[in-house]
């Protein structure tokens, strides 16, 4: 197993390098089990987040240009990678939200990772894609907000023109980055 590969594993989930490595060679799926969602978690997940982040891609499939895509829709917020070509690249990040997630994971294969925080705010990856795709689905159980960060692809960091944002892909001005939740509708 490379390194490399582990250093970036242990450095995105705040893990030793031992425990990077036994998470490594982990299924893609150990620790993804997740609890249901309360009515009121799968209620907000249908709630609206700000414009840039809603809707599927239209032009998102496996091999497309390479990077991160991020979406909200009715079923919460989905996170993908994939590139061009079938070479080896692996894509790496965290994401931490206001309130607790959870996660289902999207076509990993061994040697992938995701993984919740104790305290279910912060989700880190670890997705070694060869042009297909690899991603998660996650919940964020009411959250007002969700910060992006440290995403990377190999040991670069991934600039800002990588990342796709919601249904018209517009790129975040710059990696960190925020979203929010819209303000719920006033009642009378």
């Amino acid at each position: 197993m490379s390194t490399t590969r582990v250093r970036a594993v242990a450095a995105l989930s705040g893990l030793s390098a031992a425990a990077a490595l036994v998470a490594l060679a982990a299924p893609a799926n150990a620790a993804t089990t997740t609890r249901a969602p309360s009515s009121t978690a799968a209620a907000c997940d249908r709630t609206a987040w700000e414009a840039a982040v809603q809707g599927r891609p239209a032009s998102f499939t496996a091999g497309a240009r390479g990077g991160d895509y991020l979406w909200h829709d009715a079923h919460g917020f989905h996170l993908r990678v994939t590139h061009r070509g079938d070479h080896r690249a692996v894509y790496t990040g965290v994401i931490t939200a206001s309130a607790a997630m959870r996660l289902d994971p999207v076509r990993l294969e061994r040697g992938d990772v995701v993984r919740l925080s104790a305290d279910r705010r912060t989700l880190s990856f670890a997705f070694v894609d060869y042009g297909h795709i690899d991603g998660v689905d996650f919940h964020t159980d009411c959250a007002a907000s969700l910060r992006v960060g440290r995403l990377h692809v190999g040991n670069a960091n991934l600039p800002a023109w990588r990342v796709y944002l919601g249904s018209k892909e517009r790129h975040p001005a710059a990696v960190p980055f925020t979203v929010h939740r819209r303000p719920a509708p006033a009642t009378a």
